[in-house]
């Protein structure tokens, strides 16, 4: 027993000292040829980045007065920021910042390619040339060790972000430019285009970054969707040919023409089959989407189909389209920043809306300037009413309007309550005036009253146009459809309401005190505590918070023009 203790122990003290020899692990010859590759593939780019940022200054520094900075033979349009830019970066190339990375390349081409959707043309930004030099990068991964390519891919693209960011902030066109068309004062504010590029380019997405150009009225991106969603639906646009003369159809009863209107409805998204329709049945669904379709168009929503319904539901789609890319560079130029409590007057929709930010107090509907005596479009500030007031004939309305009347009948002038002076202001008996041929040398002057043509008040802004907002005693124009009835001015549906809103800052105008005061007869002027904004303009188009898009005749035909100063090349 003593024997085999011993033998054990002996065992034990063996295992206890001997060493367990590990193996030795491979060389992974492959990972430290890959990791070499890395080093080698960093280091030549590091070194084409070097190059391009030699290239990049030459171009920058080279250039000769009165010339243009130049890429691939290529006129740049950024005169200012572009230097700016690459000098604030010593002139390294930024857009392929990785030998592996063309993320931002690839982004940055699509953001153009989709320029169209907001009515510029990619074709100005440069798009041929960059999808060019993508195409051939995709081809020879080695460009990406070529200074000189990389030194002008990075020169086109930053030129195309820097003009195409101004156009979708400031608007491509001029609005100075069209003064006779619009005369809103922008109010932008100043931004660091290249700061945000830097941003962009460190994000994760070049189209968010975008964003920050876009106009901040709601609906904007709502007429970027449409656009793309209309682009998709004009081959299988198509009109309904029905005879004006024709159309005399009412909820539930039955013509052959309903089977179309049905079509084109349903084309449109605002009506949808099924297999128990009866396609030639004027149905309750069919009327549900002739009053959707009177309501985008700004139209009384009776469900009647009349001239101006079918002109609606024909509208081209390639014209919706133009109509948005219009509108789309209107709201570019309208100011970002508005007054705490302001009035807004959209001349083409025939509404003036009053707003607190965001909110809307109070909606109505107005009447403007005939097509020969257009309402113009700018802005100003409300600072006075004048209740009860009289109103001075303006010199082309007497010429063109009063004096063919008066020379008729002399008895015009008592039926209107109007009231003749000459020059030092003495009351003149209008039959002892030669009306053909010296109408023009007075004054007429209609007195305050219920045939007055300002109506109760007026709202006044200092403006050169002589344009302000009034009341009118011509109420039965405001069912009209379409409500261009006026010498330029605007007419308001609702005149105690808007002095009520304008003056809630005043407590002695109560709301009894200013209803007497504009039934009073007696002319009085109310200076406002507060100044109010007035912005008139004038769209055609837009989106709604809702994301609906909503369309209106072009009563002044402005839009053509517009449309075809859009497609003109930037101005170098």
């Amino acid at each position: 027993m003593r024997y085999l203790v011993f033998i054990i122990s002996i065992l034990l003290l063996a295992a206890c000292n001997s060493r367990v020899e590990k193996p030795e692990e491979p060389i992974d010859y492959e990972a430290i040829r890959l990791d070499s590759l890395l080093k080698v593939k960093a280091a030549r780019f590091a070194e084409a980045r070097i190059y391009a940022a030699d290239l990049i200054r030459e171009v920058i520094e080279n250039r000769q007065p009165g010339d243009r900075f130049r890429a691939l033979d290529v006129d740049l349009y950024s005169s200012v920021l572009l230097p700016g830019h690459y000098i604030d970066r010593s002139f390294m190339p930024m857009w392929i910042s990785h030998p592996d990375s063309l993320g931002k390349v690839q982004q940055m081409l699509r953001f153009i390619e989709g320029a169209e959707f907001h009515g510029l043309i990619p074709g100005q930004y440069h798009l041929a040339k960059i999808s060019g030099l993508y195409d051939e990068i995709r081809k020879d991964s080695s460009l990406i060790f070529n200074g000189n390519y990389l030194a002008n891919i990075d020169l086109l693209l930053s030129d195309a972000y820097f003009i195409l960011a101004s156009h979708l902030y400031h608007g491509k066109i001029d609005p100075e430019s069209l003064e006779a068309l619009w005369g809103i004062r922008r109010n932008k504010a100043v931004l660091p285009f290249e700061v945000h590029l830097k941003e962009i380019l460190s994000s994760g997405s070049i189209e968010n970054g975008f964003r920050n150009f876009y106009p901040p009225h709601p609906g904007y991106e709502a007429m970027v969707r449409e656009v793309r969603k209309l682009h998709q639906m004009q081959e299988g646009d198509f009109a309904v040919k029905i005879n004006p003369k024709m159309l005399s159809v009412k909820p539930g009863d039955s013509a052959d023409y309903i089977a179309d209107i049905k079509k084109k409805l349903e084309f449109l998204g605002l009506y949808q089959t099924d297999t128990l329709d009866n396609i030639y049945k004027y149905d309750e669904k069919a009327v549900d989407g002739i009053k959707k379709l009177q309501e985008l168009f700004g139209y009384n929503t009776d469900g009647a189909i009349g001239k101006n319904t079918l002109k609606a539901l024909n509208m081209p789609v390639k014209e919706r389209i133009s109509q948005l890319y219009v509108n789309m560079e209107r709201m570019r130029w309208m100011p970002d920043s508005l007054e705490p409590l302001y009035v807004m007057v959209n001349i083409a929709d025939f509404t003036l809306g009053a707003f607190r930010g965001s909110d809307t107090l109070i909606t109505m509907r107005t009447i403007v300037g005939k097509n020969y005596r257009e309402t113009p479009v700018f802005n100003s500030k409300i600072t006075y009413l004048v209740m009860s007031p009289s109103w001075t004939v303006p010199p082309t309305i007497q010429r063109k309007d009063i004096i063919p009347e008066v020379s008729k009948s002399v008895g015009y002038l008592a039926g209107k309550n109007m009231k003749v002076f000459d020059s030092k202001g003495k009351s003149i008996d209008p039959s002892t005036v030669n009306w053909r041929r010296d109408g023009m040398r007075y004054t007429i002057r209609q007195a305050p009253g219920a045939l007055n043509a300002l109506g109760k008040v007026k709202f006044m802004f200092p403006n050169k146009h002589n344009v302000y907002l009034h009341d009118t005693p011509t109420r039965e124009l405001f069912k009209r459809d379409e409500r261009t009835f006026s010498s330029g001015c605007i007419r308001i549906e609702k005149p105690f309401e808007l002095a009520q809103l304008l003056m809630a800052d005043m407590p002695d105008w109560t709301p009894e005190r200013i209803r007497q005061s504009m039934n009073s007869g007696s002319e009085r002027t109310v200076v406002l505590k507060s100044p109010v904004g007035v912005y008139i303009y004038y769209l055609t188009a837009w989106g709604g918070s809702d994301g609906k898009i909503h369309y209106r005749s072009d009563i002044y035909e402005r839009d053509k023009e517009m449309l075809k100063v859009l497609k003109d090349k930037p101005a170098k």
